[in-house]
């Protein structure tokens, strides 16, 4: 028998809940890499589950491009687990669209906010924090036996406006906003530890001249943003008073 599950994580929420999901149904872990795509048999049993954030109610471009290497012969009990600070649209279809197969099964859970790159929006605080790994908890518990089960279920905090949501402002958002030509390091504050580029998951940030310097294939997680111990690091001048968000802090 034959079971995965694969996750795409930034600040690390979504790999905390894989790792609480794999726990619950003792199954296997896998980072969305194209390579590992082409592990997937068809076999009449299996499931596999992808474990990810929602970026502006729709999928990151890591799992966008995972997605759409699906192998198309392959049918398994397919479900997608989604992490978001508040709703996630229709980020469920979003991500069929790439599979090129329906889903069958879909849950959101909420964990901390991240999203720090526009006015209004900053982390959440530490109850707030709390309050959210304690739903997690019962959430994933509720999520792993619906699996077992094999329902073909969607449990999802959709949101007000899910629509324009995912079909009118992802599209401005990812057009404007995932970009690392904003991201700047601030030379008196950064110490060159190198935090940065080692928390980025796609590899887009080398240290040159004792600076972060970003490459062009920003994912939009803001891992090197909250990952930096001097906040050295700032998209332009939207984050310069935000806060920042390590898991394990907020866990204390």
């Amino acid at each position: 028998m034959w079971r995965m599950i694969y996750y795409f994580s930034g600040t690390g929420n979504s790999l905390y809940v894989a790792r609480h999901l794999a726990d619950a149904l003792g199954e296997r872990l896998c980072t969305m890499q194209l390579s590992s795509v082409s592990s997937l048999k068809e076999q009449a049993d299996e499931s596999v589950g992808l474990v990810f954030p929602v970026y502006a109610w729709g999928i990151p471009s890591v799992v966008e491009a995972f997605a759409k290497a699906f192998p198309k012969g392959a049918k398994p009990f397919l479900y997608a687990v989604m992490t978001c600070g508040d709703d996630m649209g229709y980020t469920d279809r979003v991500l069929e669209k790439a599979l090129g197969r329906q889903l069958d099964a879909a849950f959101s859970v909420l964990m901390p906010d991240v999203y720090v790159c526009l006015p209004g929006f900053d982390v959440d605080s530490k109850e707030e924090c709390r309050e959210k790994f304690l739903q997690e908890e019962t959430k994933v518990k509720e999520i792993a036996e619906c699996i077992k089960a094999r329902k073909q279920v969607r449990l999802l905090k959709r949101g007000p406006f899910p629509w324009v949501k995912t079909y009118v402002l992802r599209p401005l958002f990812n057009r404007f906003l995932v970009t690392d030509k904003y991201f700047r390091a601030d030379a008196s504050k950064c110490i060159a530890c190198g935090r940065c580029s080692k928390t980025c998951p796609v590899g887009n940030i080398l240290i040159i001249d004792d600076l972060p310097r970003w490459q062009s294939h920003c994912a939009g997680c803001l891992a090197c943003y909250h990952a930096c111990p001097y906040h050295a690091i700032n998209f332009g001048k939207m984050t310069q008073h935000k806060g920042q968000y390590n898991l394990y802090n907020y866990m204390k």
